[in-house]
């Protein structure tokens, strides 16, 4: 599989269930990068929008920000605001012209693209002398219990392809290749920072079986038919069900930030 890539509703359901996996990590990528006023800034994989919203907000800045993403069906979400220039694109041919932007970030992208140090020296390329880059990439996936369950649930009713669904996601996941590719494409000051967050949300029944419908294999998944789908939501959710407290599903999740200067 070539990366997250979502079909039909899938966006939709990415917004409403992939987000509270996503948010609690959101506002932290972009403080690090330190937006101010007037800065130009690209958001590479941006999907649905869910950073390149947020950038003024958090930075309590006036941006313009550019988001990019080779996926229509999520740009297509993402397109609803319209206060964000919008591009469909690849991460490792980025159409901008050199030194076009003070700051890229990147969110749970890098890991899936094709030619990581492509990608890597594209962002260098586009960015100013002196611009800044912030981007994270989950841990392992022994780190992950939330899909380490889902795998689990996968092997077991879909079969070994449908697991693989999830192995690009934890692909790049040591500060050595991080160190490496972002030293490769002439960044300076690196640094990488290790942390770890409780995702949640109020029903875990309602999350494991709303989040695989937001997944690349959300077809597949949907021709379950209803009891193999519920019991697969039944298989996953007592695998996490030590990850309960009286709020709901509270999972612990590690993920690797990265920030460097051009």
């Amino acid at each position: 599989m070539s990366g997250w890539q979502l079909s039909g509703d899938a966006p939709t359901s990415y917004v409403r269930y992939a987000y509270h996996i996503l948010e609690p990590w959101t506002d932290d990528l972009i403080l690090q990068a330190r937006c101010k006023n007037g800065d130009r800034v690209l958001d590479v994989a941006c999907g649905t929008g869910l950073v390149a919203g947020r950038i003024d907000l958090v930075s309590d800045a006036e941006c313009r920000t550019t988001g990019i993403d080779i996926n229509q069906g999520m740009l297509a979400v993402a397109r609803k605001n319209t206060r964000i220039e919008w591009h469909l694109g690849s991460a490792t041919e980025l159409p901008f012209k050199d030194g076009s932007f003070d700051v890229v970030l990147c969110q749970q992208g890098l890991q899936y693209f094709p030619d990581r140090p492509a990608a890597v020296r594209e962002m260098a390329r586009v960015l100013v002398p002196g611009g800044r880059v912030s981007l994270n990439v989950w841990g392992s996936l022994d780190r992950q219990p939330f899909y380490v369950a889902l795998v689990d649930g996968l092997n077991r009713f879909l079969g070994g392809e449908a697991a693989t669904a999830f192995d690009l996601a934890f692909s790049l996941n040591t500060l050595e290749e991080l160190r490496q590719l972002t030293h490769d494409a002439g960044f300076q000051n690196i640094k990488i920072r290790f942390e770890h967050r409780t995702i949640r949300f109020p029903t875990l029944r309602e999350m494991v079986a709303g989040f695989m419908q937001a997944t690349p294999i959300a077809a597949q998944f949907i021709k379950l038919t209803e009891d193999k789908r519920s019991d697969f939501v039944d298989h996953v959710s007592e695998r996490l069900q030590g990850y309960t407290d009286d709020e709901g599903m509270a999972v612990p999740q590690e993920n690797h930030f990265l920030s460097a200067t051009r």
